[in-house]
């Protein structure tokens, strides 16, 4: 599959069709965009009362109240993005988006002489519990551990999840390194955490606190006030259902043929919305009625408009109709996505024009990669690069307990397999004797190899042993830099360095340089 982000920063032309909202390296999009967002109107005065009711329960700082003061203004425009509510924020490139959201409402602020806010969409509708459950820090002895919540979810949206017990998180934190931070960081954790209603707002508390000085704005989406103004936009979801289904085949299959990879892969009939009763189940479509995936009882459009009207905390947007609602609610300057997300905002182009939109600019997330100074010491010292890593160091643990050998283990055994191969030789003329010595021998000399081979991996797992340390130290480098054979920014929690650093991390986090889609180093 091709490289998206690659394609975007290279060769944008390739894919401009896909992406109408322009070029995301090129300011005029932006300018384009502003001249679109204000040809039309948005519900600004109750998406800013609701905004300012809800951040005053976060106990947000003056910044992020001016922020929202600001969408009352009809000139002001928003960045956008949005994530999962995983546990103490999830993993790296959680934070990587919100930074690079406010930098860019930053950048535009500027250039473009006019308001424009960083906002944070919570997706606190899904109900993927494995998505959120599980996060990854690293210990004392810096080996990759999980930290996770327990439970199955039991299919409810993750803004109606319980917060688990303190003692449930703190006894998987108690292992963190010391650091003059690690106390003040643990008290903190412990705060927002009794402090949370739900995992909605546990995870709005936690990364609100990562980046408060910016002024970043939270966005819930299943706040009833949220779920009126929504109301309208699902209305004509649905009126639309088999319009969108047809224009997001239509996209996806323009995207194929291209080369990429689809994320959206729909398996019939959806209406792309949920509807919670309780539990949050996916509208179906078809004979003529509406379903629910998994139950039999059939639907009108006119049933579902009166739910709709009495009930609009119901109904929420899949993965389909979350950009439009988006688009519905907010000025939106650009979004900001992760590699996935591009590939699956690539395939709505149609959906966007069927429904009376226009895609905004997608300007992919920051990427990076943190090298301690212990890690920077060790690359250097072993000679390996950030490829050998993600490349895999089993090559390098073979040759550095090759290297230690001082007893020529590899040359013995070969000298000993090649003697036993002669002395077998010296024995073939015995097979005179009887028509069964050939077999016998052979069988011997299989067990033979099988025992010297038993052997070799004995020798070799003790010449390991006396080797520990520094494939202890290649572990750990793997640990830090690929775990679990991943992206460290796919897996990592970012209180693994907040707890080390503290908010100096998320400082050198913002000091990343927006235009460059690439992978940044972050030395620290």
């Amino acid at each position: 599959m091709r490289d998206l982000v690659q394609t975007i920063a290279t060769c944008f032309e390739q894919v401009a069709l896909f992406f109408p909202g322009g070029d995301p390296k090129a300011q005029a999009s932006f300018e384009r965009r502003a001249v679109y967002l204000d040809s039309r109107t948005y519900s600004r005065e109750l998406l800013a009362d609701t905004l300012q009711e809800y951040h005053l329960n976060l106990g947000s700082n003056s910044e992020t109240l001016k922020m929202i003061e600001e969408l009352r203004n009809k000139e002001t425009l928003a960045v956008i993005t949005g994530q999962q509510a995983g546990i103490l924020t999830g993993p790296l490139y959680t934070l990587y988006k919100a930074m690079t959201t406010i930098l860019l409402a930053k950048e535009q602020r500027e250039k473009l002489g006019r308001p424009v806010v960083p906002v944070f969409w919570i997706a606190g509708e899904d109900h993927d519990w494995q998505e959120i459950r599980e996060t990854y820090l690293l210990n004392s002895r810096g080996n990759i551990v999980p930290c996770l919540i327990p439970g199955d979810g039991g299919g409810k949206s993750i803004g109606h999840q319980k917060v688990p017990a303190w003692e449930t998180i703190e006894v998987q934190l108690l292992d963190m390194p010391e650091s003059e931070f690690r106390s003040s960081v643990i008290k903190k954790c412990r705060q927002i955490t009794e402090q949370a209603e739900n995992l909605t707002h546990w995870f709005a508390l936690t990364l609100q606190w990562l980046v408060q000085k910016w002024g970043l704005i939270f966005f819930d989406p299943m706040i009833p006030q949220f779920k009126q103004l929504a109301s309208p936009m699902y209305e004509q979801i649905l009126k639309m259902h088999g319009d969108v289904r047809d224009a997001l085949a239509e996209g996806t299959k323009k995207w194929v043929s291209l080369g990429f990879k689809p994320q959206i892969q729909p398996t019939g009939g959806e209406v792309n919305l949920f509807l919670s009763v309780p539990e949050r189940r996916a509208i179906l479509f078809r004979e003529e009625a509406f379903y629910l995936r998994g139950q039999k009882e059939a639907w009108s459009l006119d049933a579902l408009n009166e739910l709709l009207t009495r009930n609009p905390e119901n109904f929420s947007p899949n993965v389909v109709t979350r950009p439009i609602v988006q688009e519905y609610l907010f000025p939106t300057l650009a979004y900001v996505p992760g590699p996935g997300e591009l590939n699956y905002w690539a395939q709505l182009g149609e959906v966007f024009t069927k429904l009376g939109f226009v895609m905004p600019i997608l300007y992919p997330r920051l990427s990076a990669v943190v090298l301690t100074v212990s890690w920077q010491k060790y690359l250097k010292k072993q000679g390996l690069t950030l490829e050998d890593v993600y490349s895999g160091l089993q090559e390098h643990r073979n040759r550095c307990v090759r290297e230690q050998d001082t007893l020529n283990i590899e040359e013995r055994f070969q000298h000993l397999r090649n003697q036993i191969r002669m002395s077998y030789a010296e024995l073939k003329p015995l097979e005179d004797i009887d028509v069964n010595v050939s077999e016998w021998l052979e069988r011997n000399q299989a067990k033979v190899k099988y025992q010297l081979e038993y052997l070799e991996r004995k020798i070799w797992q003790a010449q390991r042993k006396r080797c520990k340390d520094q494939l202890s130290r290649l572990q750990q480098l793997e640990d830090g830099i690929t775990p679990n054979n991943s992206r460290q920014e796919r897996v990592l929690n970012p209180l693994t360095f907040v707890m080390r650093y503290g908010h100096s991390f998320v400082d050198r986090v913002s000091e990343i340089p927006l235009g460059d889609f690439g992978e940044y180093p972050i030395l620290l």
